[in-house]
């Protein structure tokens, strides 16, 4: 721990000669001058360090005295920059690289997103991005509670977000909240209709009139369970007590078919590509592009662009905000290519399954028929489901 504290005060070693050393390092000690590694060299000559501000109190008092001291090196931190004193380009080099690194470290160089899951980063660096949180933006400019608020508000997703400056890095940390329960307008009339046609297979009435039963037939539309409820007379009595309008609610299932279609064309176009293509580099810094290749724009009729970027990183996986952009622009023409018949069936099969997949949600798929037609160039693929799955929906009234 001394050792390290001596090499960021600084030391010098002097070389003190004459008669009698001992009483100077007695004088030393009197005066308050620390002294350590004291080494005799002969008879008259001794050396030793002393701080190194202290320096100069020690060439002082060997002249006051009938010693000659005599300054040897300097170390440490302040003998090093005592060494560089007359350096004046490297002085003022580095003098200059302190100043760009305190002004720079002033700016936002990267944004860090963290504590999302459901909600895409992107769509948080495009808010942010909006309001000035950007590489390149002046850290102590930005107003960070009206921004966080802000976002909030356009990212409903979001229940809080803080954001943290930390030199060139600017941290956003992100809650999501859990999703808004619906709320049943529990005073409003309502009635449950059936979604889609079918048998009924079961129902459950939690409030409203029943209206169907297990085995009736309805179709799309039809009241499975009525918001009027009857009031039941004592038995005897011939008096109508009438009846209350309520909001019906409970579940009702029944077993469904659904007929679902997909075509795909077996000739299509398909690009072919000629072989030529052109490359243009530019640079990005804080986000404004710099063009770099000479040349005008892209004289192809049709091309692919691909675009690569290039951006070195600081230790800590930091990234600047200077990017090396490449595009490559690739020429194609579009030919005519058929499509296999086994591959063009088993792409419509999968996007019809996912469809069955979204009607059945509430329900389970109990069979299925497959058909599949070619006619003047189409491929037409049907799917007949039957399902056993919920078709009640709620309909205001």
């Amino acid at each position: 721990m001394q050792k390290a504290a001596n090499a960021i005060r600084g030391w010098a070693e002097v070389q003190v000669q004459g008669a009698a050393c001992e009483e100077f390092f007695n004088r030393c000690a009197r005066e308050g001058i620390g002294f350590w590694k004291p080494q005799r060299l002969d008879e008259v000559t001794w050396t030793c360090r002393v701080a190194f501000v202290d320096a100069g109190k020690v060439t002082a008092l060997g002249q006051k005295g009938q010693w000659e001291v005599r300054l040897l090196r300097r170390g440490g931190l302040p003998g090093t920059f005592w060494k560089l004193r007359r350096r004046y380009v490297f002085l003022a080099g580095m003098a200059a690289c302190i100043a760009v690194v305190a002004v720079l470290s002033r700016f936002v160089v990267t944004v860090r997103v963290a504590g999302n899951v459901k909600v895409p980063t992107g769509a948080i660096l495009t808010q942010l991005r909006v309001r000035g949180v950007r590489p390149g933006a002046f850290g102590p400019g930005l107003d960070t509670r009206q921004i966080t608020h802000e976002v909030i508000l356009e990212l409903p997703q979001l229940s809080w977000m803080s954001i943290n400056l930390h030199g060139m890095v600017a941290e956003v940390l992100v809650r999501e909240g859990d999703p808004r329960p619906e709320l049943m307008e529990e005073d409003e009339p309502a009635h449950i209709a059936a979604k889609y046609p079918g048998i009924v297979t079961k129902i459950q009435t939690t409030s409203g009139q029943q209206l169907v039963e297990k085995g009736d037939t309805v179709a799309a539309g039809d009241t499975l369970i009525g918001s009027w409820v009857d009031f039941v007379e004592p038995e005897g009595s011939t008096i109508d007590l009438g009846g209350m309008t309520v909001r019906a609610t409970g579940k009702v299932w029944a077993r469904t078919w659904h007929t679902l279609k997909a075509a795909m064309p077996l000739n299509a176009l398909a690009k072919e590509y000629t072989g030529r293509e052109k490359t243009r580099w530019s640079l990005e810094i804080f986000g404004r592009r710099v063009k770099i290749s000479p040349g005008g724009g892209i004289s192809y009729e049709r091309y692919d662009k691909i675009t690569k970027y290039h951006t070195p990183s600081l230790p800590g996986d930091r990234e600047l905000p200077i990017s090396l952009r490449r595009e490559v622009c690739r020429e194609y023409t579009l030919t005519q290519a058929s499509i296999d018949r086994e591959k063009g069936e088993v792409i419509l099969r999968a996007a019809l399954e996912e469809r069955l997949a979204a009607l059945a949600e509430k329900g389970e798929v109990l069979k299925t028929d497959w058909s599949v037609k070619e006619q003047n160039g189409l491929l037409t693929v049907t799917l007949l489901a039957e399902c056993e799955q919920e078709i009640g929906v709620t309909v205001e009234e």
